[in-house]
């Protein structure tokens, strides 16, 4: 069975316990990482948004990308024969702007008909759906307990849409450029919940205990899949990224992934540890 069912991402992502900060915004590379130099394989420049998606995007202390996205990218590189090129993007305009710098994106991108009209997407390599966060104590328990209250979304997201028709108009939304973000106004309790993909928010739920947060999965919040953006008009690209997933798949490669990212603790970045105790202290 392939890993990508909802009950073993929030299994999975249980196991976490590093005590991990949001991930550190990254600074411009060059065109092409250092490892490109000597590789004679053609390059795809890469979006990524390394602002708030941990762990399916991150970056590490020399500001490198990491995560279970970037890794899924690299390993169909490897088996399709090129070398992807990580360029740092907002998730804001990620979408509208990929075809003028890079090729492929990235993220937490969950596909929807509005955004296929931008980009085309490979075949789904996540399965996940939208989720709630909330204090210990809260008497929120499902998503129509969030109308009338005041609730943390990232902008220009499902989430922020979803949450939109759930409250009709009775409550107040709050619109951040991060799931960190998010979940940092349920922290200082400048909201009542957050909500937004559940493997984020499981994911800080899990490594910030010592806030006591709880993650509710409604089970009438409709699922979704995260895919790899291309660009439109570049078919033998998408060809190549949908056979690469389907070999990464068949030989153990994804599985390996999987496992490295969500049945594994994930040691925080150097660069990231001191904020993250910082965090953890506030």
């Amino acid at each position: 069975m392939r890993k990508t069912h909802l009950i073993s991402l929030i299994a999975a992502l249980a196991l976490f316990g590093c005590g991990q900060s949001e991930v550190k915004k990254v600074a411009e590379p060059k065109v092409a990482s250092d490892a490109a130099v000597n590789d004679n394989r053609p390059v795809y420049n890469v979006y990524f948004d390394a602002n708030g998606f941990a762990p399916f995007v991150m970056s590490d202390a020399d500001n490198r990308p990491s995560g279970f996205g970037i890794d899924i990218v690299t390993a169909i590189g490897d088996k399709q024969g090129f070398h992807p090129n990580f360029i740092p993007h907002s998730f804001t305009g990620m979408l509208e702007d990929l075809g003028k710098g890079a090729d492929l994106a990235v993220a937490a991108i969950t596909v929807t008909d509005e955004r296929r009209s931008l980009v085309d997407f490979t075949n789904s390599h996540f399965e996940t759906t939208q989720a709630l966060l909330v204090p210990e104590g809260s008497t929120i328990t499902s998503a129509n307990d969030l109308k009338g209250k005041k609730v943390a979304v990232v902008g220009n997201t499902i989430g922020e849409n979803m949450a939109q028709q759930i409250q009709a108009g009775s409550g107040d939304l709050t619109r951040n450029t991060s799931v960190w973000s998010a979940v940092q106004q349920v922290m200082r309790k400048e909201v009542d919940a957050a909500f937004a993909d559940a493997g984020p928010l499981t994911y800080y739920a899990n490594n910030y205990k010592g806030k006591k947060l709880r993650v509710i999965i409604d089970p009438s919040i409709p699922k979704e899949f995260y895919s790899v953006a291309v660009a439109k008009n570049k078919p033998e690209l998408l060809k190549k990224m949908n056979t690469g997933l389907e070999q990464i798949r068949a030989d153990g490669t994804y599985d390996k992934i999987y496992q490295k990212w969500f049945q594994s603790a994930v040691t925080a970045p150097a660069a990231e540890a001191s904020a993250a105790a910082t965090a953890a202290a506030k």
